[in-house]
């Protein structure tokens, strides 16, 4: 048996409820709907140990940060835009850049897509 992914989404709107429903029509994901003005939202989000967390880019929770992104490399944060159709996926993941040139190749400044590998 496959084991779940926790994928928490962090807000209360309608937009994010819908998700919440729709992700958990799949057996593999662990869907957890926590409203970020609840007093326990940070004990259960630390509970939940998730994999991905989805957010209204409308509505970004204050806790949604950098240091939670160096605190835990694996997890995806996913922003949607509920009058569009993108999201902003944002990640920890790290990457060797020792020189300039590893920098600039990185950021795809010798003229190929800008990378993120390990």
């Amino acid at each position: 048996m496959a084991v779940s992914k926790c994928v928490l989404v962090y807000g209360k709107s309608l937009n994010l409820a819908g998700i919440a429903a729709s992700l958990r029509l799949n057996a593999n994901l662990d869907v957890r709907l926590i409203d970020p003005q609840d007093p326990h939202a940070k004990t259960k989000l630390a509970a939940c140990v998730p994999q991905t967390i989805i957010y209204d880019l409308t509505d970004l929770p204050a806790d949604l940060d950098l240091k939670l992104l160096q605190d835990q490399p694996d997890i995806l944060l996913i922003g949607v835009d509920p009058s569009c159709d993108e999201v902003l996926v944002l990640t920890g993941q790290r990457s060797r850049a020792v020189t300039a040139g590893e920098l600039a190749s990185l950021v795809g400044g010798d003229g190929s897509p800008p990378r993120c590998d390990t």
